[in-house]
């Protein structure tokens, strides 16, 4: 793959690091966008696969990886924002926007909100229920979901962990290993430190909670895919399914141009079955793209 490298600005002026991956001559651009305390590298196994038929392009949004950290600028107001600039700055014109979890929630409010920047939009189990309807009050989320105190522990005690995050689901590669440890980052001393900071990732929960994705659906005037994770022998996630698939209901019952499919897995599906990912986002991209 023909990989480049190198830095846009956001909607105010951070800097976002961006990855643009050559397709073949000519080939319409896939604009991809991580989750919550994630990174562009989660995208780095289905690369390969879409890269075949598609320009791609992947970056670390604001507060994350190696992009700017600024200490606002986390709804999605200036998120869609972001995305739109990542669109322009790398000339890829009416592109199809991915997005994982969080990132599906910033893709899906983007085409929303501005639909002439966009083709289509997939959603990587995410940007379908709402948050609210889980933790009635904010106080409910942020104390529920409160990221976990990383900070300090040595890099391979973190490592050795990797594999419990999946329980089995994942072959553990090196290159899982590396795409994991890239939300750190490692100190002379050998610890880590979230890139993401606490009080930034509190910011996009709130923002996430304050969120209402499933009025946005019907308001799209562009096609969007949803791409739902299932783990039907998963009692622990049988609550979370079940609240999909009734977002999911309510979603196609108001008429809203969102098609959903199902892929059994975890919800880290870009690890888990990157191809089959990668499949259902360039089968999308050709209906999308005209």
């Amino acid at each position: 793959m023909r990989v480049r490298w190198h830095d846009v600005s956001g909607a105010d002026g951070v800097g976002l690091r961006v990855r643009e991956v050559a397709g073949p001559p000519g080939a319409a651009t896939v604009v991809l966008h991580h989750g919550l305390a994630s990174s562009q590298r989660i995208w780095d196994l289905l690369l390969p696969a879409l890269a075949t038929h598609r320009r791609v392009v992947t970056y670390d949004a604001r507060g994350h990886g190696l992009s700017g950290k600024p200490a606002s600028g986390y709804g999605f107001d200036h998120t869609a924002a972001d995305l739109g600039a990542v669109i322009r700055a790398t000339r890829s014109g009416r592109a199809v926007v991915a997005g994982h979890s969080w990132g599906a929630m910033v893709a899906l409010e983007l085409a929303a909100r501005h639909p002439r920047s966009v083709a289509g939009a997939v959603l990587v189990d995410g940007g379908v229920t709402r948050m609210r309807d889980g933790f009635p009050t904010w106080a409910d989320a942020k104390r529920a979901l409160a990221p976990p105190l990383l900070a300090g522990m040595p890099v391979e005690e973190f490592r050795g962990m990797i594999r419990t995050f999946f329980a089995d689901a994942v072959d553990v590669t090196p290159d899982v290993e590396d795409i994991v440890l890239s939300v750190m980052r490692v100190d002379r001393r050998g610890t880590i430190h979230p890139r993401l900071s606490r009080a930034n990732h509190f910011r996009i929960l709130r923002a996430i909670w304050e969120q209402d994705p499933m009025q946005l659906h019907p308001s799209l005037t562009v096609p969007a895919l949803a791409i739902m994770a299932h783990r039907a022998a998963d009692e622990a996630e049988r609550g979370w399914e079940d609240a999909k698939r009734a977002a999911a209901a309510w979603i196609s019952a108001a008429g809203a141009p969102t098609r959903f499919v199902w892929m059994e897995g975890i919800h880290d599906l870009p690890l888990q079955q990157p191809d089959a990912v990668a499949r259902r986002i360039e089968a999308f991209a050709r209906t999308a793209v005209r």
